[in-house]
């Protein structure tokens, strides 16, 4: 065999065994920092998101503020249109009153209850009101596990915020369903397109009754026309904190429907109800801070 054979032979055969090598360094490489990791997630466990003393027990909370214990009990009949309680016997579908009144959208997905106490009602006020921007990302994730787990999730969603007035942004430094939005979208790889704005300010949603909701909200929304193309053919994803009378998503969805989506539902992290009523009733937290 010539020399130079030999030489380019002995190469072929050599570079099998620097690859094995190679592989085998970066395989212990890799058990090394994974093993770091355990030492330092034990040494040092994540803090809880909320006070930032505790550790974590849910990946999120400490004992105090967790968050899976918030969600609704997925043993427990809810209403498809609004996440209210079922009357007795019912074991899905539509409460009475969203068999009564349209809707303006397909569907309702909560995380849990909006109530005092509630572990969930503490992470939205510090969020909403307590200049806390940074829970959005756990809040976020919090959304992105619901509405995965959620029946019938639509494939290609656009992801829609319900927008706060310029003023009442101006004033809280921030739009929390915008910035929840940012963040679900990441989550879930689906786009956001902020498509609708305020019209007007309005009050707080603190009137009694809920005819005084409907009016409060009626005509606030509109769409912004140059994004407004994003959303035909598409199914929406309408993305807000807190859902009370359910005033305001309907007011923005009747808005939405306009832009032709094929369908629009709603996705939020909690719902107020009263504890023990079995429909989509208003509660005494309406009044509650949290409003938008």
């Amino acid at each position: 065999m010539d020399p130079e054979e030999s030489d380019e032979a002995e190469s072929v055969r050599g570079e099998p065994e620097r690859c094995g090598a190679g592989g085998a360094r970066a395989a212990w490489a890799g058990f090394l920092r994974a093993r770091a990791a355990e030492l330092r997630g034990a040494l040092f466990p994540p803090l809880c998101w909320l006070c930032r003393t505790r550790p974590t027990v849910d990946g999120l909370g400490c004992s105090d503020h967790a968050l899976e214990p918030c969600r609704f009990d997925p043993s427990e009949p809810r209403c498809s249109g609004c996440a209210g309680r079922l009357a007795a016997g019912l074991g899905s579908g539509l409460c009475a009153d969203c068999r009564r009144r349209s809707r303006g959208y397909l569907r309702l997905c909560a995380v849990g209850a909006y109530r005092q106490p509630s572990a969930l009602r503490e992470w939205i006020l510090a969020f909403k009101h307590g200049g806390r921007r940074e829970l959005a990302t756990p809040l976020a994730a919090l959304l992105a596990s619901a509405w995965s787990g959620s029946t019938g999730a639509s494939p290609g969603v656009v992801l829609v915020s319900v927008p706060l007035h310029p003023l009442r942004r101006f004033e809280r430094g921030y739009d929390q369903a915008r910035l929840l939005c940012d963040e679900l979208a990441r989550e879930l790889d689906f786009p956001h397109v902020p498509a609708l704005r305020r019209t007007r300010w309005t009050p707080p949603q603190g009137a009694p009754g809920a005819s005084s909701r409907r009016a409060n909200v009626q005509g606030a929304f509109a769409l912004v026309g140059r994004r407004a193309r994003h959303l035909a053919g598409r199914a929406l994803l309408l993305v807000d904190d807190v859902v009370t009378s359910g005033a305001t998503v309907r007011a923005c969805a009747e808005v939405l429907r306009g832009a032709r989506p094929t369908e629009v539902s709603v996705l939020c992290l909690a719902r107020a109800e009263r504890s023990g009523e079995a429909s989509a009733a208003e509660s005494k937290d309406e009044r509650d801070p949290a409003e938008p």
